[in-house]
């Protein structure tokens, strides 16, 4: 009887053994799947090389001391950032830095950054593009407190963009193969140019969240959004012809 006794606590133990260790597996695959999660994209205005992108979970455009994940955006404009669990809804941010990040256009050429460039997307894909109109998009949505879609159908409108979706997309891209999408190119790098050029010139403040709307603010009021779809007006003269006065724009 005593045998039988230690022979069936033995297998009691073992059984007990294989399913915390069982559990064990199970947390810890769940804790590898949750720190393999990763996310990727395109920076694109140009496509940005030798960009800086990272996570902002608290909506600054600025990369804090507990916000460590970022990457650096290859030839092509392409990152990917592994994805800390609940970061999902955190914006992604871009930094074009001046003197140092270079901007590949489509047809072969390219040019150096003059200005540091702030760009960012409250996009929530897994593939996350980041523009000037992801930008304009995260304006209206913490200037005007848009949702997120009437900020989107905004950018639309307002950009006369083929499509509501198309703020999201990589539009140089798609403008290879589709017409519809070939102004957004000349659109995109007149407002990515001036956004730079506004930001070098506002020394009203450090806050770059704070610059980042008064960026888009000084560009409604005092550049007229109409002059960026404005075929008449190349990217690379936005700054002569549209001088930054600070004392002109309205709070």
């Amino acid at each position: 009887m005593k045998y039988f006794k230690q022979l069936i606590l033995g297998i009691a133990t073992i059984l007990l053994l294989f399913m915390l260790s069982a559990c064990g597996s199970s947390s810890s695959d769940s804790t590898e799947s949750a720190t393999d999660s990763s996310l990727s994209g395109v920076v694109v205005d140009g496509y940005l090389d030798g960009a800086k992108v990272f996570l902002d979970c608290n909506n600054n455009l600025e990369q804090d001391y507990n916000e460590v994940t970022e990457g650096w955006t290859d030839e092509n404009g392409n990152y990917s950032l592994s994805l800390p669990d609940n970061a999902s809804q955190c914006a992604v941010v871009a930094l074009g830095i001046a003197n140092q990040t270079y901007e590949h256009f489509d047809n072969g050429t390219s040019e150096m950054l003059r200005n540091n460039l702030t760009m960012v997307s409250l996009d929530n894909d897994t593939y996350r593009v980041i523009s000037p109109f992801t930008s304009l998009h995260w304006y209206y949505m913490n200037n005007d407190n848009m949702t997120f879609e009437e900020a989107r159908n905004q950018v639309k409108q307002e950009l006369g963009l083929p499509s509501g979706n198309a703020v999201f997309e990589d539009f140089v891209a798609r403008a290879r193969d589709n017409s519809s999408y070939r102004n957004m190119v000349q659109t995109s790098l007149k407002m990515g140019e001036y956004m730079g050029y506004y930001c070098s010139q506002d020394n009203s403040t450090d806050n770059m969240t704070v610059k980042m709307r008064n960026a888009f603010r000084y560009m409604h009021q005092n550049v007229g959004m109409d002059n960026f779809t404005d075929n008449n007006i190349r990217p690379g003269r936005m700054d002569e012809l549209f001088p930054v006065n600070i004392g002109n724009m309205q709070q």
